[in-house]
């Protein structure tokens, strides 16, 4: 789900295929304007499921092995992510495909300004100072070496919290998300889109939301009532519905001050909703076979989705040519299908090739085991 708000967000426009006003109009609208808050959501999932991870482990060996989780993290994230990055620094400007060639001053000054940021997994914050690179399938993956840097820290300082007492941990939370607020009013008026959007420091909302509902949830059994998960259920969609009368994080107003911690709460709240309620539609529904499928792919959806959309757009004009596809709308919409497409099978290619090699691999240094997921004949851990 997470990933279909991005690729709503970055895909052709089809809101105006519908009536104006229409639900369907204003619904679409909607993501594709702010479809960038599925980067929140992934931000939650990802510092819950990992947090949880982590106090599993804590509970039953009573320590958490640093050297385990960072060989986990680096045979799950950086195969696929370095193989993007030679390919858009590298192949696709060979092919002179969606980049500009080799040979030309435009290369000459994504390589001085953004490879080893991206190779030493800071390229998060290149984008902030200098816009997003000019090579579509590298755009996107700041999101990927904010997340490491949130890797890297984040288990060496529960491993110590955890230690003390449970206080220390909320208080460290409630510090790290006061902190990011009161930045973010500070960079206001003094820095240009994407520097607030892009920076860490500035970004911890959902991270820390993400690990706050871990901590809680730990504890804490899901049970048969519906009210309470109701209403969680109910504010947090309201919260991150919200940030439709918001102006663009574009314009980096002070509104980015709670339109970040708005998505962050919102979708906590609808995590927490689904977690605390042992059988529920929503669950029910996100645990058939076909989404559970595609979410062990989501990494891989979301890194290969810029180059979908592009083979995407070629193959459309293709048809163009050919006289199959001859108006407006059935442009967008052949560009939007064949986006999805081509992104999924890339994503389950890629999964099942070369994914699912440094996965059986990360298997080795697992002390909780996640679920493990068939890979031909073969079978991996996806988490």
């Amino acid at each position: 789900m997470a990933f279909l708000l991005v690729f709503v967000h970055h895909g052709p426009r089809l809101s105006a295929l519908f009536a104006p006003g229409s639900v369907l109009n204003k619904g679409l609208r909607f993501i594709e304007e702010r479809g960038w808050f599925g980067v929140d959501l992934f931000l939650v999932l990802s510092a819950f499921l990992i947090t949880s991870l982590l106090l599993i482990e804590y509970d039953r060996h009573h320590n958490i092995s640093l050297r385990g989780f960072y060989m986990r993290r680096i045979l799950r994230i950086w195969p696929l992510y370095y193989l993007m990055c030679a390919i858009g620094f590298f192949l696709l400007p060979w092919l002179s495909y969606a980049a500009d060639p080799l040979s030309s001053p435009v290369h000459a000054t994504l390589m001085k300004v953004y490879f080893i940021p991206y190779v030493t997994l800071f390229g998060n914050f290149a984008c902030g100072a200098h816009s997003y690179p000019p090579v579509g399938t590298l755009a996107h993956l700041w999101t990927v070496t904010l997340e490491e840097q949130f890797y890297i820290g984040w288990p060496l300082i529960l491993s110590l919290t955890l230690r003390t007492r449970r206080f220390v941990l909320w208080l460290l939370l409630s510090v790290l998300l006061v902190g990011t607020l009161l930045l973010r009013f500070r960079l206001t008026g003094r820095t240009t889109h994407p520097y607030i959007w892009t920076n860490t420091l500035a970004r911890l909302d959902p991270l820390v939301i993400g690990i706050a509902i871990a901590v809680w949830r730990h504890t804490r059994e899901a049970r048969a009532g519906w009210l309470v998960p109701l209403i969680k259920l109910l504010a947090g969609g309201f919260m991150v519905c919200t940030i439709a009368y918001a102006p663009p994080i574009e314009t980096q107003s002070r509104h980015v001050v709670w339109i970040f911690l708005a998505t962050a709460t919102g979708f906590g709240l609808i995590l927490d909703a689904i977690l605390s309620r042992e059988q529920n539609p929503i669950a029910w529904i996100l645990s058939r076979r076909p989404l559970v499928w595609l979410g062990k792919l989501t990494y891989g959806l979301y890194v290969y989705h810029i180059l979908g959309l592009t083979l995407a757009t070629e193959f459309v004009m293709f048809l163009q040519g050919r006289k199959i596809v001859t108006t407006p709308a059935g442009v967008a919409q052949n560009r939007w299908v064949f986006g999805l497409i081509f992104t999924i099978v890339i994503a389950a290619e890629s999964y099942r090739i070369f994914e699912s090699f440094f996965l059986r691999m990360k298997d080795r240094f697992a002390r909780v085991k996640s679920r493990p997921v068939e890979v031909g004949e073969a079978s991996s851990k996806g988490a």
